[in-house]
């Protein structure tokens, strides 16, 4: 029989339960002036109040997990650049991690270095404020380096056999008068490489570290600003990051992603992701801030939505490393010198877009693997190394800048199998 609940109602009655070590708490009301604490394993505590919330002092971490806790139905609140939830980062064996309609100001982040294995189940967590420019943690690839999300999961394992298994529903983080600071929703590990059998089987590592298994990522709205200064070519963030290590077999947009700042992408994949569907519009206001770009693997890629972008050199689809078998878009548009429709660089099975491809600007600078270059803005882009089976436009695909020419082939043209545009064939 579980342990009969301890009612919480202020920082002392909370205290002394935690002192105990008491196993099922239960969160009533609004409790203030809170020294950071952690869980004991095996823990559970629930918000029973509509109004359930901790409020920890100034310049103090929030609330530690160690394993096999359950949290649920409470609030969070902590300075925004604090963590209010994370993990205690003191045990080999998360176990099972529970984590249920949590809502936060402060950081979300889940990030350990000691855990060999973990389950983690997380469903609707929305993160109202939270600024992760100043977490020392960066990974590194591709010529940047990343900063961290307001709503974070990172298996910080320098094993390779560290594995952690994730099912995310409805995580959502900022909004458009206060986006989160840095990345949004930022999902990493090592790097290693899947088998060629199934994404989503145990892959075979490499020795960069350990990774995450995620069945599944659903997000809703997702708002964020990176803050970084024009100019800096060596940093990015990504409203959505799905990074090296991670191994995907679903990853669902439900909601509208937008991003405001400079070098910071939208939809961002490092990792192996069998299949990823957008449903609401993508979008960018801030120079080299890409729509959609892959530097992984990615099997099925469906955006049923617009993507448009809003500054210099801020591209719409970008496929510059890893490969893509196929993917479908509805429409892309482009505002901003230098700020390409589609971009195209490594092998590709089929990409069709229903809508058309525009652009609207002329030449300019934009970020391509931690350098600035200058770049036109052509509607359709296929660089060396662009190999398929076929490339459809349904609509048109328009440099609407005059000096700029509609489509840029180079040699590439001559490896795609099929190219046609507005119901024209090209190639």
């Amino acid at each position: 029989m579980s342990e009969q609940p301890d009612r919480v109602t202020d920082a002392a009655s909370l205290r002394q339960a935690i002192e105990q070590n008491r196993k099922n708490i239960e969160i009533d009301g609004i409790i203030s002036n809170l020294d950071g604490f952690r869980l004991s394993p095996g823990t559970r505590l629930r918000g029973v109040s509509e109004n359930a919330e901790l409020r920890f002092k100034q310049g103090q971490p929030g609330l530690m997990l160690s394993s096999d806790s359950q949290v649920a139905d409470v609030r969070l609140v902590t300075d925004e650049t604090q963590i209010a939830i994370g993990l205690a980062d003191d045990t080999a064996n998360l176990g099972t991690l529970t984590l249920c309609n949590i809502r936060t100001v402060g950081r979300f982040h889940l990030e350990a270095a000691q855990a060999q294995q973990g389950n983690l189940k997380l469903r609707d967590i929305h993160v109202e404020r939270a600024d992760a420019r100043i977490a020392a943690h960066r990974p590194a690839g591709f010529g940047v380096e990343v900063l961290l999300g307001g709503l974070t999961i990172l298996n910080a394992s320098k094993d390779p056999s560290s594995r952690w298994t994730l099912d995310a529903r409805t995580l959502s983080g900022g909004s458009e008068d206060q986006p989160l600071r840095g990345s949004g929703v930022f999902i990493f590990g090592g790097a290693f490489i899947p088998t060629d059998a199934d994404m989503a089987q145990a892959p075979a590592p490499t020795q960069a570290g350990g990774g995450i298994l995620l069945k599944h990522l659903t997000t809703g709205e997702v708002h964020s600003d990176g803050g970084i200064p024009a100019g800096i070519g060596n940093l990015i963030t990504g409203g959505v990051f799905v990074g090296s290590g991670v191994v995907a077999d679903e990853v669902v947009n439900e909601g509208p992603v937008t991003t405001y700042g400079a070098n910071d992408m939208v939809l961002d994949n490092w990792g192996e992701v069998k299949r990823w569907t957008a449903k609401a519009p993508i979008t960018s206001h801030g120079n080299s801030g890409i729509g959609f770009v892959n530097f992984g693997r990615i099997g099925d890629l469906a955006v049923d939505a617009s993507i448009e972008t809003n500054g210099l050199g801020a591209r719409g689809f970008n496929l510059y490393d890893g490969s893509l078998e196929t993917a479908t878009f509805q429409s892309i548009t482009t505002h901003g010198d230098g700020a390409i429709g589609v971009q195209i660089s490594k092998p590709f099975g089929t990409i069709t877009v229903t809508g058309e491809i525009r652009t609207t600007g002329g030449e300019g600078d934009s970020l391509v693997r931690g350098k600035v270059v200058r770049l036109k803005a052509h509607a359709v882009s296929l660089k060396p190394g662009a190999e398929g089976e076929a490339l459809t436009v349904a609509g048109r695909a328009v440099a609407e800048d005059d000096a700029v020419p509609d489509l840029d082939f180079e040699a590439a043209a001559t490896v795609i199998g099929r190219l046609e545009i507005a119901g024209k064939r090209l190639v």
